[in-house]
């Protein structure tokens, strides 16, 4: 039975076709369909209700006839570094094609007729803003297109590290500034700056700016030194986090180190106030030993000593105070020294127990004279 013929059956068989029509073309957004429309030949005006439905789905989807894009790339992005080589296939599995080719601004294919895939190759990629698009087109005039991501991708020809506003030793607790300085990478938007203190990691930098182009990257680090970083060194590397399409591990970039010196005032290794006693004759040692960089000078109240061990004449006993200092600062110490009598606590002793002695002794001859010269003895 003829397509036009159905409606001979009968009115709301016709009708019920039209309705099954309608709803087709309506509902077409997910699916790619051929309508047949069942409408008897002299019906033009439905048939042209139809025709212009369709055309309206289209026009609201914007999708061609084909919804879902009948072309596949492989891979279907790429991340190249600058002047390698880059090779795409496009391929479809459409029967109902003229043709299919590459459009780009190098490694164009132009329009291959009968084929099915086609393969976009470049073997020195240095075009930054390249799109490659591959494109189908169907026997019906539609021409979709498949846009291929490119990430052109360069590490930076240098990476140094510097202190801005500053040269020479830094002071403890002062606050200074760090500078990174990457030269030409691309793309910036895929930039990590790592920092490093020896090799803890203390910062990391990303950027928002979209740049395809290779670009000069300045970043910044603030630190306050103390005296355990004395002779520390600090670090930055430039590293390109290219995705799971990109190289593996990622691409790095890294300074040389640079060495800090820090300058810090003296301090004593036991700072508070120092009691000591000395006998006449003994000799003593004070320690006024502290840490400082610069090495410390020292200098010691009412004498002209210029070292950190003083020897006190014994017979000076006195208060002592040594003032160590270098270019940063200066710190003060004080010594007591006291004196004790000669001989000491032994010497006391000895003195008591002699003359308990010697009365011991003297009591002994006295009873033994005693009772040799009688009772009646005036002893």
């Amino acid at each position: 039975m003829d397509e036009w013929d159905v409606c001979s059956l009968g009115k709301r068989l016709c009708a019920l076709l039209l309705l099954v029509s309608i709803t087709v073309v309506i509902s077409f957004q997910q699916v790619t369909v051929n309508i047949r429309i069942y409408l008897p030949y002299k019906i033009t005006m439905v048939k042209g209700i139809l025709e212009f439905l369709t055309l309206g789905v289209l026009v609201f989807t914007g999708r061609p006839t084909h919804a879902s894009s009948p072309l596949e790339l492989n891979p279907p992005r790429v991340v190249v570094r600058y002047g390698d080589l880059v090779s795409v296939n496009c391929s479809t599995s459409s029967t109902d094609h003229e043709g299919m080719g590459w459009e780009a601004t190098y490694g164009g294919t132009g329009f291959e007729q009968n084929v099915n895939i086609v393969t976009w190759t470049v073997d020195n990629l240095i075009d930054w803003t390249i799109e490659p698009k591959c494109y189908i087109t169907f026997n019906d005039g539609n021409q979709p297109i498949e846009v291929l991501p490119v990430i052109l991708y360069k590490t930076p020809d240098s990476v140094s590290i510097s202190v801005l506003s500053h040269s020479g030793p830094m002071v403890e607790g002062t606050e200074y500034q760090l500078q990174c300085d990457i030269q030409n990478i691309a793309p910036q938007q895929n930039l990590v700056v790592k920092w490093y203190k020896g090799n803890e990691p203390v910062d990391n930098v990303t950027y928002s700016n979209i740049s395809k182009t290779p670009v000069d990257v300045s970043a910044t680090l603030m630190i306050s030194p103390s005296r355990d970083d004395d002779g520390a060194q600090y670090r930055c590397r430039a590293e390109l986090d290219l995705g799971p399409e990109g190289p593996q591990p990622h691409p790095t970039v890294t300074s040389e180190p640079l060495n800090i010196t820090v300058h810090y005032p003296p301090t004593f290794s036991r700072p508070e106030a120092e009691t000591l006693d000395i006998r006449v004759g003994e000799k003593i040692t004070l320690n006024c030993t502290a840490t400082g960089r610069p090495t410390p000078l020292y200098s010691w109240q009412s004498s002209d000593v210029l070292e950190a061990l003083f020897t006190p004449s014994s017979e000076l006993p006195g208060t002592y105070t040594c003032t160590a200092s270098n270019l940063i600062g200066k710190n003060s110490k004080t010594f007591t020294v006291n004196p004790k009598p000669k001989g000491g606590r032994t010497t006391f002793y000895a003195i008591i127990g002699s003359g308990l002695g010697l009365a011991l002794l003297v009591g002994i001859g006295y009873l033994f004279l005693k009772q040799r010269a009688g009772r009646n003895s005036i002893i």
